[in-house]
């Protein structure tokens, strides 16, 4: 799925040998992480080379202000998280490090459901 919108980021031979290297370990994580990069990319009309040659400093804001533009879209904190850590992965496989914390409001939530009183019957 990831492959379908972003795809054509793998044309980059740099981001191809990152994007393979997190599929070693988890072919979903690889495409959620190229659609989150993408999706990072495209909001601050940057490509992913251009993000590895910016300072600390500029890479710090522009996180944060991508932290501040998600929650006010009403994005949950897991989501923030993983657009976050996919980023970050893109930026350490350049050898960058953002060693300062970013928070995120409700990150380790987990949506829970509510059970109608008419489907209580049904769950065992």
């Amino acid at each position: 799925m990831g492959r379908a919108k972003y795809g054509y980021l793998l044309q980059d031979i740099d981001i191809k040998r990152w994007y393979e290297n997190v599929a070693r370990g988890s072919e979903v994580t690889a495409d959620v992480y190229l659609r989150r990069l993408g999706a990072f990319c495209k909001h601050f009309k940057l490509k992913p080379k251009r993000l590895v040659a910016l300072g600390e400093d500029e890479l710090y804001n522009l996180l944060l202000d991508y932290v501040s533009a998600l929650e006010r879209a009403g994005r949950a904190g897991s989501y923030i998280e993983s657009a976050l850590k996919a980023v970050k992965s893109w930026l350490a496989h350049n050898g960058i490090e953002i060693r300062r914390r970013i928070k995120i409001r409700g990150a380790r939530d987990t949506p829970s459901l509510t059970v109608d009183q008419n489907f209580r019957g049904m769950i065992p």
